[in-house]
């Protein structure tokens, strides 16, 4: 078995309306992050040109999916009552609006199933191990299927 990652940086703020958190600064305030997404694959063989995917084209993939997506943008949740203000008054704002709470935790899984099926579109013989995203220095949220 081999298995490789490779992680990207954005930048995006977010704010983590009617949950129920000690952290008021996080749950009543914008706020943003330097996001790093470190992504996991894996391949029981390596491929003939002695690879599990090329590191170049899994960039590629994971810019086109996350990066262009999230960086530099705003992402709240679509019952937080900013979206239709930030909609109406600021139209050309980059807004992901999004079913869930935009925690770490969430984007970890995001990602994961994003990547997942990007990935098995081009080589079936790939699987993602797991996705963490590191919000701060000090915390990482990873997502990963099955059991610990």
């Amino acid at each position: 078995m081999y298995q490789i990652e490779t992680t990207i940086s954005f930048e995006a703020a977010h704010r983590l309306y009617g949950i129920d958190t000690y952290s008021k600064e996080c749950s009543d305030s914008i706020h943003g992050h330097s996001y790093k997404v470190t992504v996991y694959l894996s391949r029981s063989e390596i491929t003939t040109s002695g690879m599990v995917i090329d590191f170049k084209y899994l960039k590629k993939i994971i810019k086109e999916t996350i990066e262009n997506k999230y960086d530099h943008s705003l992402i709240l949740r679509d019952i937080d009552p900013l979206v239709s203000v930030i909609q109406t008054l600021a139209p050309e704002q980059k807004l992901n609006v999004v079913s869930d709470s935009p925690t770490a935790e969430w984007m970890a899984m995001t990602f994961y199933y994003e990547l997942f099926h990007k990935i098995k579109e081009i080589d079936e013989w790939v699987d993602i191990v797991m996705v963490s995203v590191q919000e701060t220095e000090n915390n990482i949220a990873t997502y990963f299927e099955g059991e610990y």
